[in-house]
C-alpha cells in the first residue's frame, strides 16, 4: 500500500507516530513488510496524553508491539488539565513539538492520516470560514521545520485500512474517547460523515478531490505572490504599504497573508487579515495601530507594516548600577551594559550620584550639540525609532537626571567640566531584536 511512497524517497530512516490505534498500527506493519525487501531504519514514538485511566495500558501495548518487532520506541508523556480550553489544538501542538525534538537530521516522520481524517479537517475548515489555503487541509508531504512529514495513507479510506488490518489479523487500540461528540472532530466523524456517506457514497473521494484542487490553487497563487512580494518587502523584513490604498483590496490582503506566511507562524484567520487591512492600512497617519496574534503583533510605523514579538512591559523597571566596573544585565533579553573603552563617551557620575537605568521618560530634552529642547517623542521620531521599541532602550540616569539614551543621544547637562567614562550596550541575543538593531 505504501511501498511506492517509501521507494520514492532516498531517505532510509523513518520515525512512526505510533498511537497504537488502527491507522498507526497498519502503518507500522506495512513498514515492517517493506523492510523485508529494502534496507530501511524504523523507529517509533508514542505520546501518552494521560487523559484516560487506560493510557498506561495503551503505552504497554505499544511497548509490546515494538519489542516483538525489534523497533526502537520513544515514549513521552503530556500532562494537561482536562478542562483546558481547545484541548485538541493544545495537545496537537505539544505532541508535534515533542516529536520534532526527537527527529534525527535525516529522518522522515510518517503519520497514519487517511482520507477520512482529511475530510474531517476540510469540514472543520469550512466551519471556521477558511479560504483555499485552509480548505487545502493536509498535504501528502509537509515541511516540518527543517524536517519532513509524509502522510502515505491520505488516498486511502479508514475502511480500506481496517480491511487490511483484519486480513493480517492485527491487534490495535480502540480509543473510546473518539466517540465523545463534545469534541468537534469527533462530532464530524461520528455524526456528520456517516450521514453524508449514506446519502452520497462517493462523498469522501469528492471531498479529497476538492482539497487537492484547493492545494493546487493555493500553490499557483503563492507562485505569483512569491514573485510580487519582494517588491514590497524591505531590508528589515517590514512590508511597504505606501501604495496599498491605491491597490485592490484582494491584492493587498493576499500580500499581507503571504508576507505573514514567510514568518513561519500559523497563518492568521481571514478575520485577522481583514482587521490588519482595515484597522492598520486605513488608520490615521499619526495613529499607532496594532493587531495582536498570540505572541506576536502587527504594527505600522510610517509607511510600513512590522511583525514583532510581543515584549513584556518594562516601563516601570528601575535598575541601579552600583558596581560600575561590573556589567549590568538588562531585562527582556536586551543584553547588558559594561564600562569599557569601545562604547559611548558620557559625562561621568559624581561620587554622590546614583547611576540607574530606566525605560521610560516623558518631557523635553536638550541634546548635546543643540541649542533648543525638544520633546523626547520628537527625538524618537527623528531617530526613526518605532513606538514599540522606545521603551526597550536603556535610559541612563544620575539620580533623577536623564543623561543618555544609550546608543542614540547624550543630554547636554549643566556641568561641562565632569570627567568622562565610556559605556557600551552589548547584546549577545541580537537575533531576538533584529527589528530594533536595524535602526542603528
Amino acid at each position: 500500500m505504501i511501498e511506492k511512497t517509501i521507494r520514492k524517497y532516498n531517505n532510509k530512516s523513518f520515525l512512526i507516530a505510533f498511537s497504537g490505534g488502527l491507522d498507526s498500527t497498519v502503518l507500522l506493519y506495512q513498514l515492517l513488510e517493506i523492510k523485508k525487501k529494502y534496507y530501511i531504519k524504523i523507529r517509533a514514538i508514542h505520546i501518552n496524553h494521560n487523559l484516560t485511566s487506560l493510557s498506561k495500558k495503551w503505552t504497554e501495548h505499544c511497548k509490546k508491539i515494538c519489542h516483538v518487532n525489534y523497533i526502537p520506541l520513544i515514549i513521552e508523556n503530556i500532562n494537561i488539565k482536562k478542562n483546558t480550553k481547545n484541548i485538541e489544538e493544545t495537545l496537537r501542538i505539544k505532541r508535534y513539538n515533542i516529536i520534532y525534538n526527537h527527529l534525527l537530521p535525516n529522518e522522515i516522520l510518517l503519520t497514519g492520516h487517511h482520507m477520512n481524517d482529511q475530510c474531517e479537517t476540510f469540514i472543520l475548515s469550512l466551519k471556521r470560514g477558511s479560504g483555499p489555503t485552509g480548505l487545502s487541509s493536509m498535504s501528502f508531504e509537509t515541511l516540518f521545520g527543517t524536517k519532513k512529514i509524509i502522510r502515505p495513507f491520505l488516498k486511502k479510506t479508514k475502511k480500506e485500512l481496517k480491511l487490511w488490518a483484519i486480513k493480517k489479523n492485527l491487534q490495535w487500540i480502540e480509543d473510546f474517547s473518539n466517540l465523545n461528540v463534545d469534541y468537534d472532530r469527533n462530532f464530524i466523524r461520528n455524526k456528520i460523515i456517516p450521514i453524508l456517506e449514506k446519502r452520497w457514497p462517493y462523498f469522501l473521494k469528492n471531498c479529497f478531490r476538492t482539497t487537492n484542487i484547493c492545494q493546487k490553487e493555493t500553490m499557483l497563487l503563492n507562485y505569483f505572490l512569491h514573485k510580487k512580494i519582494y517588491h514590497f518587502i524591505q531590508y528589515d523584513d517590514s512590508l511597504n504599504i505606501e501604495n496599498f490604498k491605491n491597490m485592490k483590496k484582494e491584492m493587498c490582503t493576499a500580500l499581507i497573508r503571504y508576507w505573514l506566511s514567510l514568518k513561519k507562524i500559523k497563518i492568521p484567520s481571514y478575520k485577522n487579515i481583514q482587521c490588519i487591512y482595515h484597522q492598520i492600512i486605513f488608520s490615521r497617519i499619526d495613529a499607532n495601530p496594532k493587531v495582536s496574534l498570540k505572541k506576536y503583533e502587527i504594527r505600522r510605523y510610517k509607511k510600513s507594516l512590522h511583525f514583532i514579538k510581543t515584549q513584556p512591559d518594562i516601563k516601570s523597571i528601575l535598575l541601579f548600577w552600583h558596581k560600575k566596573n561590573e556589567k549590568l544585565t538588562l531585562p527582556n533579553n536586551l543584553g547588558y551594559l559594561i564600562k569599557n573603552n569601545n562604547g559611548m563617551t558620557l559625562p561621568a557620575p559624581e561620587n554622590n550620584e546614583l547611576v540607574n537605568i530606566r525605560f521610560q521618560y516623558e518631557g523635553n530634552v536638550l541634546i548635546l550639540g543643540r541649542n533648543k529642547k525638544r520633546k523626547i517623542k520628537k527625538i524618537w521620531q527623528e531617530k526613526n525609532i518605532p513606538p514599540w521599541l522606545r521603551n526597550q532602550i536603556p535610559l541612563l540616569f544620575y539620580n533623577n537626571n536623564l543623561i543618555s539614551a544609550l546608543g542614540l543621544f547624550v543630554v547636554n547637562i549643566k556641568n561641562q567640566y565632569r570627567n568622562a567614562w565610556t559605556v557600551s550596550w552589548k547584546n549577545d541575543l541580537k537575533s531576538n531584536h533584529n527589528d530594533f538593531f536595524s535602526f542603528y
